[in-house]
Protein backbone atom coordinates (compact mmCIF):
# COMPACT_ATOMS: atom_id res chain seq x y z
CA UNK A 1 0.00 0.00 0.00
CA UNK A 2 1.23 3.23 -0.89
CA UNK A 3 1.46 6.59 1.35
CA UNK A 4 -1.26 8.64 1.38
CA UNK A 5 -1.24 11.84 -0.94
CA UNK A 6 -3.88 13.92 -2.23
CA UNK A 7 -6.05 12.76 -4.44
CA UNK A 8 -5.76 14.64 -7.87
CA UNK A 9 -9.26 14.28 -9.01
CA UNK A 10 -10.35 15.37 -5.67
CA UNK A 11 -12.03 13.86 -2.90
CA UNK A 12 -15.60 15.14 -3.99
CA UNK A 13 -14.82 12.98 -7.35
CA UNK A 14 -17.97 10.57 -7.03
CA UNK A 15 -18.62 8.76 -9.64
CA UNK A 16 -15.58 7.12 -10.37
CA UNK A 17 -15.42 4.56 -13.72
CA UNK A 18 -13.89 1.03 -11.71
CA UNK A 19 -17.66 1.88 -9.55
CA UNK A 20 -19.01 1.85 -12.69
CA UNK A 21 -17.76 -1.37 -14.24
CA UNK A 22 -18.02 -3.04 -10.88
CA UNK A 23 -21.80 -1.53 -10.92
CA UNK A 24 -22.57 -3.36 -14.51
CA UNK A 25 -20.60 -6.55 -13.22
CA UNK A 26 -22.87 -6.96 -10.22
CA UNK A 27 -26.09 -6.36 -11.57
CA UNK A 28 -24.88 -8.97 -14.78
CA UNK A 29 -24.15 -11.32 -11.98
CA UNK A 30 -27.74 -11.33 -10.71
CA UNK A 31 -29.11 -11.41 -13.86
CA UNK A 32 -26.90 -14.23 -14.47
CA UNK A 33 -28.12 -15.95 -10.49
CA UNK A 34 -32.00 -15.48 -12.17
CA UNK A 35 -31.38 -16.99 -15.84
CA UNK A 36 -29.46 -20.04 -14.47
CA UNK A 37 -32.82 -21.06 -12.77
CA UNK A 38 -34.59 -20.87 -16.14
CA UNK A 39 -31.71 -22.32 -18.01
CA UNK A 40 -32.10 -25.53 -15.62
CA UNK A 41 -35.54 -25.55 -15.86
CA UNK A 42 -35.07 -26.12 -19.94
CA UNK A 43 -32.31 -28.21 -19.19
CA UNK A 44 -34.41 -30.71 -16.83
CA UNK A 45 -36.96 -30.31 -19.76
CA UNK A 46 -35.01 -31.53 -22.52
CA UNK A 47 -33.24 -34.17 -19.87
CA UNK A 48 -29.83 -32.63 -19.84
CA UNK A 49 -27.91 -32.96 -16.39
CA UNK A 50 -27.33 -29.79 -14.23
CA UNK A 51 -24.61 -27.47 -14.90
CA UNK A 52 -22.19 -26.69 -12.46
CA UNK A 53 -22.23 -22.95 -13.95
CA UNK A 54 -25.72 -22.83 -12.10
CA UNK A 55 -24.02 -23.67 -8.40
CA UNK A 56 -21.51 -20.67 -8.70
CA UNK A 57 -22.44 -18.20 -6.07
CA UNK A 58 -23.90 -15.27 -8.37
CA UNK A 59 -25.93 -13.36 -5.91
CA UNK A 60 -22.35 -12.25 -4.37
CA UNK A 61 -23.30 -9.23 -6.79
CA UNK A 62 -25.89 -8.11 -3.96
CA UNK A 63 -22.89 -7.62 -1.90
CA UNK A 64 -21.03 -6.01 -4.09
CA UNK A 65 -23.70 -3.76 -4.64
CA UNK A 66 -24.17 -3.16 -0.82
CA UNK A 67 -20.03 -2.05 -0.27
CA UNK A 68 -20.50 0.23 -3.06
CA UNK A 69 -23.79 1.59 -2.05
CA UNK A 70 -21.89 2.62 1.98
CA UNK A 71 -18.70 4.02 -0.56
CA UNK A 72 -20.88 6.20 -2.76
CA UNK A 73 -23.21 7.89 0.43
CA UNK A 74 -19.91 9.06 2.09
CA UNK A 75 -18.22 9.94 -0.67
CA UNK A 76 -21.73 12.39 -2.04
CA UNK A 77 -22.16 13.67 1.40
CA UNK A 78 -20.41 16.34 2.73
CA UNK A 79 -22.73 18.28 5.07
CA UNK A 80 -22.51 16.51 8.58
CA UNK A 81 -23.97 18.63 11.36
CA UNK A 82 -25.24 21.17 8.90
CA UNK A 83 -29.18 21.98 9.41
CA UNK A 84 -31.12 20.55 6.60
CA UNK A 85 -28.62 17.86 5.08
CA UNK A 86 -30.41 15.07 6.19
CA UNK A 87 -33.18 16.54 4.52
CA UNK A 88 -32.27 17.16 1.51
CA UNK A 89 -29.68 13.10 1.62
CA UNK A 90 -33.15 11.55 1.91
CA UNK A 91 -35.06 13.55 -0.75
CA UNK A 92 -32.03 12.83 -3.27
CA UNK A 93 -32.17 9.09 -2.14
CA UNK A 94 -35.79 8.55 -2.75
CA UNK A 95 -35.62 10.29 -6.19
CA UNK A 96 -33.14 8.58 -7.05
CA UNK A 97 -34.30 4.62 -5.90
CA UNK A 98 -38.47 4.93 -5.71
CA UNK A 99 -39.73 6.45 -8.73
CA UNK A 100 -38.56 3.29 -10.88
CA UNK A 101 -39.06 0.79 -8.44
CA UNK A 102 -42.85 1.73 -7.54
CA UNK A 103 -43.38 1.87 -11.72
CA UNK A 104 -42.00 -1.84 -12.27
CA UNK A 105 -43.46 -2.65 -8.99
CA UNK A 106 -46.72 -1.09 -10.70
CA UNK A 107 -46.42 -3.62 -13.73
CA UNK A 108 -45.49 -6.32 -11.61
CA UNK A 109 -49.08 -5.68 -9.48
CA UNK A 110 -50.63 -5.64 -12.90
CA UNK A 111 -49.34 -8.75 -13.70
CA UNK A 112 -50.30 -10.86 -11.08
CA UNK A 113 -53.84 -9.57 -10.93
CA UNK A 114 -54.55 -10.07 -14.30
CA UNK A 115 -53.15 -13.92 -13.98
CA UNK A 116 -53.68 -14.37 -10.19
CA UNK A 117 -52.21 -17.81 -10.50
CA UNK A 118 -48.36 -16.73 -11.89
CA UNK A 119 -47.99 -15.54 -8.08
CA UNK A 120 -48.34 -17.17 -4.87
CA UNK A 121 -49.58 -14.14 -2.33
CA UNK A 122 -50.29 -13.84 1.46
CA UNK A 123 -53.61 -13.92 2.38
CA UNK A 124 -53.96 -10.22 2.88
CA UNK A 125 -52.30 -9.59 0.07
CA UNK A 126 -53.23 -5.94 -0.46
CA UNK A 127 -51.50 -5.03 2.95
CA UNK A 128 -48.54 -7.18 1.26
CA UNK A 129 -48.54 -5.15 -2.10
CA UNK A 130 -48.80 -1.97 0.28
CA UNK A 131 -45.88 -2.99 2.11
CA UNK A 132 -43.74 -3.78 -1.33
CA UNK A 133 -44.27 0.08 -1.97
CA UNK A 134 -43.28 1.44 1.08
CA UNK A 135 -40.26 -0.90 1.53
CA UNK A 136 -41.36 -2.69 4.47
CA UNK A 137 -40.57 -6.14 4.74
CA UNK A 138 -43.42 -8.88 5.17
CA UNK A 139 -43.53 -11.98 4.62
CA UNK A 140 -45.17 -13.85 1.17
CA UNK A 141 -45.26 -16.99 1.79
CA UNK A 142 -43.96 -18.60 5.04
CA UNK A 143 -39.89 -18.82 4.43
CA UNK A 144 -40.31 -16.12 1.13
CA UNK A 145 -39.26 -12.20 2.68
CA UNK A 146 -39.61 -10.96 -1.13
CA UNK A 147 -41.46 -7.89 -1.98
CA UNK A 148 -43.66 -8.91 -5.16
CA UNK A 149 -40.78 -7.12 -7.26
CA UNK A 150 -38.36 -10.10 -6.23
CA UNK A 151 -35.69 -8.85 -6.46
CA UNK A 152 -36.74 -5.47 -4.47
CA UNK A 153 -35.67 -7.09 -1.03
CA UNK A 154 -32.67 -5.46 -1.41
CA UNK A 155 -33.54 -1.77 -0.94
CA UNK A 156 -35.56 -2.89 2.19
CA UNK A 157 -31.78 -2.60 3.50
CA UNK A 158 -30.80 -0.04 1.55
CA UNK A 159 -33.67 2.02 2.24
CA UNK A 160 -33.10 0.84 6.38
CA UNK A 161 -29.43 2.33 5.70
CA UNK A 162 -30.49 5.50 4.16
CA UNK A 163 -32.81 6.20 7.42
CA UNK A 164 -30.06 5.97 9.40
CA UNK A 165 -27.54 7.92 7.38
CA UNK A 166 -29.43 10.77 7.41
CA UNK A 167 -30.14 10.20 11.36
CA UNK A 168 -25.89 10.05 11.39
CA UNK A 169 -26.03 13.40 8.70
CA UNK A 170 -27.49 15.06 12.02
CA UNK A 171 -23.81 15.14 13.85
CA UNK A 172 -20.42 16.16 13.07
CA UNK A 173 -19.03 13.80 9.91
CA UNK A 174 -16.85 11.37 13.15
CA UNK A 175 -19.83 11.46 15.27
CA UNK A 176 -21.89 10.53 12.92
CA UNK A 177 -20.11 7.61 11.63
CA UNK A 178 -18.92 6.45 15.02
CA UNK A 179 -23.28 5.95 15.89
CA UNK A 180 -24.20 4.39 12.78
CA UNK A 181 -20.59 1.91 13.06
CA UNK A 182 -21.69 1.30 16.54
CA UNK A 183 -25.76 1.25 15.92
CA UNK A 184 -25.14 -1.17 13.57
CA UNK A 185 -23.04 -3.50 14.86
CA UNK A 186 -25.22 -3.70 18.02
CA UNK A 187 -28.05 -4.33 15.55
CA UNK A 188 -26.36 -7.04 13.92
CA UNK A 189 -25.16 -8.60 17.33
CA UNK A 190 -28.84 -8.68 18.97
CA UNK A 191 -30.12 -10.05 15.58
CA UNK A 192 -28.56 -13.33 15.69
CA UNK A 193 -30.92 -15.59 17.02
CA UNK A 194 -34.05 -13.94 15.38
CA UNK A 195 -35.81 -15.49 12.12
CA UNK A 196 -37.98 -14.83 9.49
CA UNK A 197 -41.21 -14.95 11.49
CA UNK A 198 -40.74 -11.50 12.47
CA UNK A 199 -39.82 -9.75 8.81
CA UNK A 200 -38.97 -6.47 9.91
CA UNK A 201 -36.83 -7.26 13.04
CA UNK A 202 -35.18 -9.88 11.08
CA UNK A 203 -34.52 -7.92 8.28
CA UNK A 204 -33.18 -4.78 10.09
CA UNK A 205 -30.84 -6.70 12.55
CA UNK A 206 -29.23 -8.69 9.60
CA UNK A 207 -25.35 -8.77 9.60
CA UNK A 208 -25.37 -7.72 6.37
CA UNK A 209 -26.56 -3.99 7.15
CA UNK A 210 -22.76 -4.48 8.44
CA UNK A 211 -21.30 -4.53 4.63
CA UNK A 212 -22.63 -1.16 4.38
CA UNK A 213 -20.02 -0.27 6.87
CA UNK A 214 -17.63 -1.78 5.24
CA UNK A 215 -18.25 0.68 2.12
CA UNK A 216 -17.84 3.31 4.30
CA UNK A 217 -14.75 2.42 5.89
CA UNK A 218 -13.34 1.97 2.64
CA UNK A 219 -14.97 5.57 1.35
CA UNK A 220 -12.95 7.12 4.07
CA UNK A 221 -9.87 5.35 3.13
CA UNK A 222 -10.33 6.14 -0.63
CA UNK A 223 -10.70 10.01 1.09
CA UNK A 224 -7.81 9.75 3.30
CA UNK A 225 -5.65 9.40 -0.24
CA UNK A 226 -4.48 5.96 -0.08
CA UNK A 227 -3.97 4.07 -3.35
CA UNK A 228 -2.90 0.47 -3.98
CA UNK A 229 0.17 -0.60 -6.33
CA UNK A 230 -1.30 -2.40 -9.25
CA UNK A 231 0.06 -5.02 -8.12
CA UNK A 232 -1.61 -5.01 -4.72
CA UNK A 233 -4.82 -4.15 -6.34
CA UNK A 234 -4.65 -7.16 -7.93
CA UNK A 235 -4.26 -9.48 -4.68
CA UNK A 236 -7.09 -7.53 -3.34
CA UNK A 237 -9.72 -8.46 -6.02
CA UNK A 238 -8.31 -12.23 -6.37
CA UNK A 239 -8.12 -12.94 -2.64
CA UNK A 240 -11.89 -11.17 -2.28
CA UNK A 241 -12.93 -13.65 -5.09
CA UNK A 242 -11.06 -16.28 -3.73
CA UNK A 243 -12.52 -15.94 -0.80
CA UNK A 244 -15.86 -15.17 -2.16
CA UNK A 245 -16.43 -17.93 -4.36
CA UNK A 246 -16.79 -21.14 -1.49
CA UNK A 247 -20.10 -20.30 0.31
CA UNK A 248 -18.45 -20.87 3.88
CA UNK A 249 -20.62 -21.05 6.79
CA UNK A 250 -20.35 -17.51 8.43
CA UNK A 251 -21.87 -14.75 9.05
CA UNK A 252 -22.40 -12.79 5.67
CA UNK A 253 -19.88 -9.91 7.16
CA UNK A 254 -17.30 -12.57 6.88
CA UNK A 255 -18.16 -14.89 4.05
CA UNK A 256 -19.36 -12.01 1.45
CA UNK A 257 -19.13 -8.68 2.95
CA UNK A 258 -14.99 -8.75 3.63
CA UNK A 259 -14.67 -10.45 0.04
CA UNK A 260 -16.76 -8.03 -1.51
CA UNK A 261 -14.37 -5.21 -0.01
CA UNK A 262 -11.17 -6.81 -0.83
CA UNK A 263 -12.63 -6.16 -4.49
CA UNK A 264 -14.18 -2.92 -4.17
CA UNK A 265 -11.18 -1.57 -2.52
CA UNK A 266 -9.25 -3.21 -5.13
CA UNK A 267 -10.38 -1.13 -7.81
CA UNK A 268 -11.18 1.96 -6.42
CA UNK A 269 -8.08 2.45 -4.85
CA UNK A 270 -5.43 0.95 -7.55
CA UNK A 271 -4.44 3.50 -10.41
CA UNK A 272 -6.79 4.83 -13.05
CA UNK A 273 -7.30 1.43 -15.79
CA UNK A 274 -6.80 2.81 -19.02
CA UNK A 275 -10.10 2.80 -20.99
CA UNK A 276 -10.97 0.48 -23.90
CA UNK A 277 -13.81 -1.14 -25.36
CA UNK A 278 -14.59 -3.55 -22.45
CA UNK A 279 -14.51 -0.97 -20.20
CA UNK A 280 -16.45 1.09 -22.35
CA UNK A 281 -19.44 -1.78 -22.08
CA UNK A 282 -19.21 -2.11 -18.65
CA UNK A 283 -19.48 1.99 -18.08
CA UNK A 284 -22.37 1.15 -20.16
CA UNK A 285 -23.87 -1.69 -17.90
CA UNK A 286 -23.15 0.49 -14.79
CA UNK A 287 -24.64 3.04 -16.06
CA UNK A 288 -28.16 0.84 -16.64
CA UNK A 289 -27.48 -1.32 -13.84
CA UNK A 290 -30.39 0.29 -11.65
CA UNK A 291 -32.69 -0.38 -14.48
CA UNK A 292 -31.68 -3.87 -15.45
CA UNK A 293 -31.52 -4.80 -12.22
CA UNK A 294 -35.22 -4.22 -11.39
CA UNK A 295 -36.31 -5.20 -14.67
CA UNK A 296 -34.68 -8.43 -15.64
CA UNK A 297 -37.11 -10.88 -13.97
CA UNK A 298 -40.34 -9.22 -15.75
CA UNK A 299 -38.62 -10.18 -18.97
CA UNK A 300 -36.62 -13.69 -17.98
CA UNK A 301 -40.20 -15.73 -16.97
CA UNK A 302 -42.32 -15.09 -20.19
CA UNK A 303 -39.25 -15.33 -22.44
CA UNK A 304 -38.48 -18.59 -21.17
CA UNK A 305 -42.25 -19.63 -21.66
CA UNK A 306 -42.40 -18.32 -25.32
CA UNK A 307 -38.80 -20.15 -25.73
CA UNK A 308 -40.31 -23.46 -24.57
CA UNK A 309 -43.02 -23.50 -26.88
CA UNK A 310 -40.44 -22.01 -30.17
CA UNK A 311 -37.90 -24.06 -29.46
CA UNK A 312 -36.38 -27.17 -28.46
CA UNK A 313 -33.49 -29.28 -28.85
CA UNK A 314 -30.12 -30.17 -26.77
CA UNK A 315 -28.42 -26.56 -27.72
CA UNK A 316 -32.01 -25.16 -26.64
CA UNK A 317 -30.99 -24.04 -23.08
CA UNK A 318 -27.22 -22.70 -24.09
CA UNK A 319 -29.29 -20.56 -26.76
CA UNK A 320 -31.59 -19.48 -24.41
CA UNK A 321 -29.18 -18.76 -21.77
CA UNK A 322 -27.10 -16.20 -24.40
CA UNK A 323 -30.48 -14.97 -25.81
CA UNK A 324 -31.33 -14.13 -22.05
CA UNK A 325 -28.36 -12.09 -21.22
CA UNK A 326 -28.80 -9.99 -24.35
CA UNK A 327 -32.37 -9.39 -24.09
CA UNK A 328 -31.93 -8.32 -20.35
CA UNK A 329 -29.13 -6.02 -21.10
CA UNK A 330 -31.58 -4.59 -24.05
CA UNK A 331 -34.55 -3.95 -22.27
CA UNK A 332 -32.48 -2.87 -19.40
CA UNK A 333 -31.13 0.05 -21.22
CA UNK A 334 -33.76 0.54 -23.07
CA UNK A 335 -35.82 1.60 -19.70
CA UNK A 336 -32.27 3.62 -18.40
CA UNK A 337 -32.55 5.86 -21.09
CA UNK A 338 -35.97 6.26 -21.96
CA UNK A 339 -37.82 5.87 -18.65
CA UNK A 340 -34.84 6.44 -16.02
CA UNK A 341 -32.77 8.89 -17.27
CA UNK A 342 -35.72 11.11 -17.92
CA UNK A 343 -37.75 10.75 -15.03
CA UNK A 344 -34.69 11.15 -12.78
CA UNK A 345 -33.75 14.29 -14.99
CA UNK A 346 -37.14 15.96 -14.67
CA UNK A 347 -37.39 15.19 -10.88
CA UNK A 348 -33.84 16.15 -9.74
CA UNK A 349 -34.80 19.79 -11.54
CA UNK A 350 -38.01 19.70 -9.54
CA UNK A 351 -36.08 19.06 -6.31
CA UNK A 352 -33.50 21.85 -7.13
CA UNK A 353 -35.72 24.45 -8.35
CA UNK A 354 -38.34 23.52 -4.59
CA UNK A 355 -37.44 25.77 -1.84
CA UNK A 356 -36.00 24.23 0.89
CA UNK A 357 -37.61 23.26 3.67
CA UNK A 358 -37.33 25.19 6.75
CA UNK A 359 -34.54 22.80 8.78
CA UNK A 360 -34.37 22.54 12.65
CA UNK A 361 -31.14 22.69 14.69
CA UNK A 362 -29.26 20.07 14.72
CA UNK A 363 -29.71 19.73 18.80
CA UNK A 364 -33.88 20.01 18.18
CA UNK A 365 -33.87 17.76 15.38
CA UNK A 366 -32.11 15.09 17.64
CA UNK A 367 -34.33 16.03 21.06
Amino acid sequence: MQKPHPDRRGPSSVILPSVQWLRGIAAMMVVILHLNFHTEWLREKVGAASSWFAHVPWSFGIHIFFVISGFIMILTTRSFGEPGAWTSFLARRLVRIVPLYWLLTTVMVAGVLMSPHSLELPADKWRYIVSSYLFIPVLRTADDLRPILGQGWTLDYEMFFYAAFAFAILWPRRTGMAILTIGFLTLAILGRNLDISTPMLFTWTDGIILEFILGIQLGMIYQSGWRLSRPTAVVFVLAGVALGYPEFNWPAVFSAGLPAMLIVGGLVLCPRLEDSAATGWLTVLGNASYSIYLSHTLVLRPFRDVWARLIDGAWSPFMFFVAGVLVSVAVGCAIHYLVERPMLRYLSHRLRASPAPPALPVAAAVG
